[in-house]
């Protein structure tokens, strides 16, 4: 069976907003190679697109009642949709289930902007490629033009497309228009060149999130990107390609990332299937009911822990003994936990503490008791990226057993030493684990009260997780000039503690990915609604409790209950809040609003 599998946390809101109030229209990017281009045979169609067809034999010809598409043209041009591939008629793709239940839902018209060429990678030149290439390096695309212009670069083709659609026809829409998301299929062409795909991708999206901003002067910087993985059982399939696209999704907030592992191919053993294309296309869509304005009745997932606006992990490197006698003491005492990444060898072996004083396994394993993360940062500290398998699972393993032996909690995060990572033991590292630290900011000797308060502030601006990298406070790698900064910043963000989430790693890296994976249905009762959660990552790892919003005024009463069991609620002015699990089955809600 194919299972989504979605990693990061996620920006999308999704609010009380009626359907027919919606002002703008709604607009999506398409893109990639010959998995979005289609392959798939027309009369492999689902039948409810079926039922769309003028031709009822080769069901070549339909039209959708609200898709309107502009497929690989530069006039800015749309037409109704009806699946077609870029050069033969009668093939369809992912997108061809996408757009169909988006449509379902909005009951309105929306419009897709879409470029797909077969056979292309990211990275140039590539001998497995046809001579066009999505990449976005700056050197390769001044001396290049789109391929309607003579060059080789589908990025320009892709832009000039959406130029071109916002010039001729976006503009003139009736109320305006908003673009929702970039759906994303691409990298069996990059197999080649994998240890490339991250950077090549990254810069990609960024590329095109940034000229949507320089083209409408509103920011897109978190425009969501939806994209899925290549099948393992594509001729073309790389692993370090796959554990690119999983370090994306893990580092970017707003990529959300489908696991097609177990997708099924046509005889080519290249392109996906009608099974495999359906269930594409409908976690595509599944992900744009959270990250578009769809009308939920008011409930939404909350992107944090009891809906605050950002959210901070205290994260301390090396074990220094002040980590124990004074950043924890301090920490709980303000309410707050922190994650203390620990080298078992310099805990075991004063020589290997290198004259710094180091904490003992007692005073970790207070630590953790108190309900602080104690977590691996590798054995000796070692640098991943040159160890050879055993090696490597030396450094990793043995430290995550010697961690549980004393704390009687095992490691279910990593930090690399040194900072040092590739894709493939990030892929390697990875497993069994709710994150590894692959983003951070540094704390220490370069901060000060004012530049940690402006940092602080663009948490919220930005609504992001941020993750403080702090080695010594006192001594040690980069300790801070002046240790009042450190414990001033974590006073200043206590006064701030209503709206931000200050949380270990493991618990933010779990509720973040859970959140982000979590799939659910909304469907209208007599009294209410009951939301359908459903969640396919390890339930061992990621049952935590996800907070429930809903966002309705002048209730009176509300009763929420999963599986026979009644639910504290939080009623606010402007919403209820509650917790629930996200495995444990649908969710009743009934309201009562006041009169």
């Amino acid at each position: 069976m194919i299972r989504a599998f979605l990693v990061g946390c996620c920006l999308g809101v999704m609010g009380l907003i009626p359907l027919n109030a919606q002002a703008k229209t709604h607009v999506l990017i398409t893109a990639g190679q010959s998995n979005t281009d289609g392959r798939v045979s027309n009369k492999q169609l689902p039948a409810y697109i079926k039922a769309l067809a003028t031709d009822t034999v080769e069901y070549l010809d339909g039209a959708y009642r609200y898709c309107k598409i502009a497929q690989n043209r530069a006039d800015g041009q749309f037409v109704s949709f009806f699946p077609k591939g870029r050069i033969n008629q009668g093939l369809w793709a992912y997108d061809a289930v996408t757009y169909y239940q988006l449509e379902q839902v909005l009951q309105q018209d929306f419009y897709v902007v879409k470029y797909a060429v077969g056979g292309t990678s990211i990275q140039y030149p590539n001998d497995s490629a046809k001579g066009r290439y999505w990449s976005a390096n700056p050197d390769w695309l001044a001396k290049t033009v789109s391929i309607e212009k003579g060059g080789q670069s589908l990025l320009l083709s892709l832009t000039d497309a959406i130029d071109a659609a916002i010039d001729e026809t976006l503009t003139k829409l009736e109320g305006g228009y908003t673009i929702d998301a970039f759906l994303w299929h691409q990298g069996e062409s990059d197999n080649r060149y994998p240890k490339t795909y991250y950077a090549n991708l990254k810069a990609l999206v960024d590329y095109v999130r940034n000229h949507l901003t320089a083209k409408t002067g509103i920011d897109y910087s978190q425009l969501p990107f939806i994209f899925g993985t290549v099948s393992t059982a594509n001729r073309q399939y790389h692993p370090l390609v796959e554990a690119g696209m999983r370090r994306l999704a893990n580092d970017d907030p707003n990529a959300y990332l489908i696991d097609m592992s177990n997708g099924t191919l046509l005889g080519d053993r290249l392109h996906f299937d009608a099974p495999a294309a359906t269930y594409l296309g409908e976690e595509m869509f599944n992900i744009l009911s959270k990250v578009m304005p769809i009308n939920h009745h008011g409930f939404r997932v909350a992107t944090f822990k009891d809906d605050k606006r950002a959210a901070v992990s205290y994260t301390f490197d090396d074990a220094l003994i002040e980590h124990a006698t004074l950043v924890a003491p301090r920490m709980e005492k303000l309410g707050f936990r922190g994650t203390f990444w620990v080298n078992g060898r310099t805990v075991s072996d004063t020589s290997a503490a290198l004259g710094k004083p180091r904490t003992s396994w007692k005073q970790l394993k207070q630590m953790a008791r108190a309900g602080h993360e104690v977590s691996n940062h590798g054995w000796a500290h070692r640098n991943v990226t040159r160890l050879n398998p055993e090696e490597l699972r030396h450094e990793v393993a043995f430290n995550d057993t010697l961690i549980y032996r004393h704390t009687g909690v095992f490691p279910r995060t990593f930090c690399y030493p040194g900072n040092s990572k590739n894709d493939s033991v990030i892929a390697v590292i990875e497993k069994g684990r709710v994150g590894t630290r692959t983003f951070q900011f540094s704390l220490g000797s370069k901060s000060t009260k004012e530049n940690l308060e402006k940092r602080v502030d663009e948490w919220f601006t930005k609504g992001e997780w941020a993750v403080a990298m702090t080695h010594g406070i006192n001594y040690g790698y980069d300790a801070f000039r002046n240790a009042d900064v450190f414990w001033e910043h974590l006073n200043h963000v206590k006064t701030r503690e209503d709206s931000l989430w200050v949380g270990t790693f493991s618990d933010v890296a779990a509720y973040t990915k859970a959140q982000k994976a979590l799939t659910y249905s909304v469907t209208a009762t007599s009294k209410g609604f009951t939301v359908t959660p459903h969640l396919n990552l390890d339930e061992t790892l990621f049952r935590v409790p996800l907070t429930g919003v809903i966002e309705q005024v002048h209730l009176k009463k509300i009763t929420v209950r999963q599986g026979g069991k009644r639910l504290k609620v939080r009623i606010l002015p402007d919403k209820t809040l509650f917790d629930f699990d996200p495995y444990g089955g649908p969710i009743d809600v009934v309201l009562t609003l006041e009169k």
